[in-house]
């Protein structure tokens, strides 16, 4: 059983790809899957996983929120890891994932990362076709790699922390305290196409006049603007020259 999160498909390729080779069943992390409530059975020899980007050296506040009333049935210690796609580095993300998964009783194995192509067109504009390639093609390396440790089912960390992983509590509270939806918003260009809400796994995207607003518990995790067709929303004005992502390999 893999629970997954992805924004631009980064986490989502490597959540299929590890699915196809340990063959187990993929649960995409959204606000619908959170309030569906649902109790997950798990089977006697099933590994389980959790597979989401970085951000800020953090875990996405949808999937902590999903860990937090995450409800299984038939856990008794099988093997449990967690994968974090990042583009410069994870920091010490897994120490959140750990002690979130110890409040609910569940005991983390394998801590394991991927570097990917990094997307945070907030902060800065994202690579080249050809450096993308080759970020992707070393991605693919890493992930046969961490799969290998999956199948064999051992306790060890392959994780590129980064030489400032000791900001982690800084940078995840502030994450976590930050107002994220405040500095969206669509240009002329939006043809009311309903697309970003629709796709928003949070659902704080709501049609108002044919435009998108942003209201409510936001993860940050820029699908809308990498995902508009039109390129018609913004943040603030850091992304309106930056060029939009969405895994593929190039």
């Amino acid at each position: 059983m893999i629970f997954y999160f992805s924004g631009t498909g980064n986490s989502k390729h490597v959540a299929e790809k590890v699915a196809n080779h340990i063959g187990e069943r993929l649960i995409d992390i959204s606000e619908n899957t959170i309030q569906g409530h649902e109790i997950y059975e798990v089977r006697k020899n099933e590994i389980i996983g959790f597979i989401f980007p970085v951000y800020w050296y953090s875990m996405p506040t949808i999937v902590e929120k999903f860990i937090q009333q995450l409800k299984l049935s038939g856990y008794q210690n099988q093997y449990i890891y967690s994968v974090a796609t990042y583009g410069i580095a994870a920091g010490n993300v897994m120490d959140r994932v750990t002690q979130a998964l110890t409040n609910k009783q569940l005991q983390l194995n394998g801590r394991f990362g991927v570097k990917m192509v990094d997307n945070y067109v907030v902060g800065y504009n994202i690579v080249n076709a050809e450096k993308q390639r080759t970020i992707l093609e070393n991605a693919e390396v890493e992930i046969d790699k961490v799969i290998s440790i999956i199948k064999i089912r051992e306790n060890k960390d392959y994780i590129k922390k980064g030489k400032i992983a000791f900001i982690t509590p800084v940078t995840s509270s502030a994450y976590r305290k930050a107002n994220h939806t405040r500095k969206f918003y669509a240009t002329q260009n939006c043809n009311g196409c309903k697309q970003c809400e629709r796709s928003c796994p949070c659902n704080v995207i709501h049609m108002v006049d044919s435009k998108p607003t942003w209201v409510g518990d936001c993860t940050f995790c820029l699908k809308c603007i990498h995902g508009c067709k039109q390129s018609a929303i913004q943040y603030g004005k850091f992304t309106k020259k930056r060029e939009r992502y969405q895994y593929h390999m190039v």
